[in-house]
C-alpha cells in the first residue's frame, strides 16, 4: 500500500489556465458547508447573546466566522495539494490513535447532532404550525424526509433543495433584521470596538463555539470531489467560495443578534434557552405583525432543516471513508466507497436517519441541542492542531499549492487556544461568566 499513501502531485495544474466557473457553480460547496454548519445552536447562542448584551458582541460573530473560514480554507488547501481528504491525511501521516479517536468521536458526535437537529426541526415545524404538527412527530418526519431526499435525489437533487432552503433562511432572517433595524451606530460600535461585558464571558464563548459549524467543515472535501474541483488551479476559486460562505454565516448570525437586541434587550425582556425560538417569533409578531412571526418561523425552520439535510448527506462520506481507511483499501477503492451509491455510504445514511428517532420523544429538546454544542466545540482545537502539522510539513512543494503562511499559522494557533477554552467552558471544565 506504500505507493497509495504518497501525496498526489498536481504540479501540472499550475500551468493550466484557471478554470472558467459560473457564479452558480462557484457559490456551491462553500454555501453548502455554511448551511450545514448553521443550526439551532448558532441561532440559540446568537439570540441569547443579543438578548443579554445587545449589539456589543457582534464582533464575536465576525471573529468566529473568520477563524472557521481559515480552518475550512486549510481543509480545502490540503485536498487541492494532495488529492486526499483531511481524514486520509490524518490516517496516513499521524499516529494510529488519532484515527481511532476520531472514529469514536464521530459516532458520539453523529448521535448528538442527529438528535439535536431532528429536535430542532420538530420545534421549528411545531412553532410554524402552532402545534398542529407536534414537535416529536415533526422530528420524526424531518429525519425520515432528510434520509429519503439524500437517498433518492443523489448529490444533484440534494444541492437543488439546499439552495432553495439557503435562499429561504437567509432572506427571511435578514428581512426580520431589516424590519427591526434602527441603530446603525450601535452596529458599527459592536463590530469595530471589541468589548466583553462584565457578565458576558460565557456568551462570548457560546457564540464562538456555536457560529460556523464543526465536523460539518470536513464535508467540503467530499463536495469538492462531487463538483470535480481538484488541483492547484482551483485554489483561487475555492478561497472565494469559502469567503462567500463565511460572510453569509456572519450576516445570518448578526441578523439573529440584531433581531434579539430589538425584541428583547431594548425592551428589557430576559429569556432562557427554552424561550429562544418561540418567544422570538411571538415578539416579532407583536412588533411588526404576522409577517414578522411567519418570516422568522419560516427562516428558523429552513435553517435547521438545511442543516439536517447537509449533515445527513455529508456525514455518511466520513463513515464510508473511515471504513475504507480502516480496511486499508487503495485510494481508488476508497473513492468508490465514498460514492453516494455505495453500500457503506447508504448504511451510514440509514444509521443517521434512524438513530435520532428515539430522542424525538424526549421532553427537553434544548438540552439535546446544548449537548450537541458541547460535543461539537471539542473538535475545533483538534482540527486546528492537525492543520498546523499537515499544511506546514506534508503539503508537497511541487504541488502548486502553498504551505501555511506565517499569518495563517498565527490564526490557527489563535483558533487552537480560543476553541480549546471554548470546549473546556462548554463542557463545564472551566467557568467564564454567568450562564
Amino acid at each position: 500500500m506504500r505507493e497509495d499513501v504518497q501525496p498526489m502531485t498536481v504540479a501540472a495544474n499550475r500551468s493550466d489556465a484557471a478554470p472558467a466557473v459560473s457564479v452558480t457553480r462557484l457559490i456551491g460547496p462553500g454555501l453548502l458547508v455554511a448551511a450545514a454548519g448553521i443550526g439551532a445552536g448558532d441561532i440559540v447562542s446568537a439570540t441569547l447573546a443579543g438578548a443579554g448584551h445587545g449589539l456589543t458582541l457582534l464582533w464575536v460573530v465576525a471573529l468566529a466566522a473568520f477563524l472557521k473560514g481559515v480552518l475550512n480554507e486549510g481543509i480545502a488547501r490540503w485536498q487541492l495539494a494532495t488529492g486526499t481528504t483531511a481524514l486520509e491525511g490524518w490516517t496516513l501521516h499521524l499516529p494510529w490513535w488519532v484515527r481511532t479517536y476520531f472514529v469514536a468521536y464521530l459516532v458520539i458526535w453523529t448521535v448528538s447532532v442527529s438528535a439535536a437537529l431532528t429536535s430542532a426541526c420538530g420545534l421549528g415545524i411545531a412553532n410554524l404550525t402552532n402545534d398542529m404538527v407536534s414537535r416529536p412527530m415533526g422530528a420524526v418526519i424531518h429525519s425520515l424526509a432528510g434520509g429519503a431526499l439524500v437517498l433518492i435525489g443523489g448529490f444533484s437533487g440534494f444541492e437543488k433543495v439546499m439552495k432553495a432552503l439557503i435562499a429561504t433562511m437567509f432572506f427571511s432572517i435578514v428581512a426580520c433584521a431589516a424590519l427591526t433595524f434602527d441603530a446603525p451606530a450601535a452596529v458599527l460600535r459592536g463590530l469595530t470596538l471589541p468589548t466583553i461585558p462584565s457578565d458576558g464571558g460565557s456568551a462570548v464563548l457560546s457564540v464562538l463555539g456555536g457560529v460556523g459549524g464543526s465536523i460539518a467543515m470536513l464535508a467540503y472535501n467530499y463536495w469538492l470531489r462531487e463538483e470535480q474541483m481538484a488541483g492547484a488551479k482551483w485554489l483561487r476559486f475555492v478561497r472565494a467560495d469559502i469567503a462567500i460562505a463565511y460572510v453569509f454565516t456572519a450576516i445570518f448570525a448578526m441578523s439573529i443578534m440584531i433581531i434579539a437586541n430589538q425584541t428583547f434587550h431594548v425592551a428589557g425582556v430576559r429569556i432562557t434557552n427554552a424561550q429562544a425560538v418561540t418567544k422570538m417569533a411571538e415578539t416579532l409578531g407583536a412588533i411588526v405583525g404576522p409577517v414578522g412571526f411567519y418570516a422568522y418561523s419560516i427562516g428558523f425552520w429552513a435553517a435547521v432543516f438545511a442543516s439536517l439535510l447537509g449533515i445527513w448527506q455529508s456525514i455518511p462520506y466520513l463513515f464510508a471513508d473511515c471504513y475504507g481507511l480502516l480496511r486499508k483499501h487503495p485510494r481508488a477503492v476508497r473513492e468508490q466507497l465514498t460514492a453516494v451509491t455505495s453500500t457503506p455510504y447508504r448504511l451510514a445514511l440509514a444509521f443517521i436517519t434512524i438513530v435520532p428517532i428515539g430522542f424525538a420523544f424526549l421532553d427537553q429538546p434544548l438540552i439535546i441541542i446544548r449537548t450537541f454544542t458541547i460535543v461539537g466545540s471539542l473538535f475545533i482545537p483538534f482540527l486546528a492542531a492537525t492543520l498546523l502539522y499537515l499544511n506546514n510539513v506534508r503539503i508537497p512543494f511541487d504541488s502548486g499549492v502553498p504551505r501555511n503562511s506565517w499569518l495563517t499559522n498565527t490564526v490557527l494557533v489563535l483558533a487552537l487556544f480560543v476553541f480549546a477554552i471554548v470546549g473546556a467552558s462548554e463542557a463545564g471544565w472551566i467557568r467564564l461568566g454567568a450562564r
